[in-house]
């Protein structure tokens, strides 16, 4: 009869071990679940990074170009201005308005620093 008792002892650890083990089974499987979503949220991430980075790359390609454009075109209307200055001896108010407006824009920041040719 002493044997009983203690083999009744034995299943109920048994038991309580295999509650257990079924406990760290099921929080093993939530930290899979939970590592897979972050693994996922972790690819959307480095996805949309990776699209954030290519639309800022555009839009400096853009800039540039703008930037380009605008330096040329206030390059032209400098020569322009030059080219009046040496050949008439007033300059139309437009004109005088036009070689404002474009030192306003270099003063400003606006253009590129680029080597100006001195006036004559």
């Amino acid at each position: 009869m002493s044997g009983l008792p203690l083999r009744g002892d034995l299943m109920a650890e048994l038991v309580r071990r295999l509650e257990q083990l079924d406990q760290l089974l099921t929080q093993l499987e939530d930290a899979k679940q939970q590592a897979a979503d972050a693994s996922e949220h972790l690819m959307h991430t480095r996805r949309w990074q990776e699209e954030t980075v290519r639309t800022i790359q555009e839009e400096r390609a853009r800039m540039r170009q703008r930037q380009h454009a605008l330096d040329e075109l206030a390059e032209r209307a400098r020569a322009a201005v030059e080219a009046m200055r040496a050949t008439y001896r007033t300059l139309p108010r437009e004109v005088i308005e036009l070689d404002i407006e474009v030192q306003v824009l270099e003063r400003s920041g606006f253009l590129s620093r680029r080597v100006r040719r001195p006036r004559i």
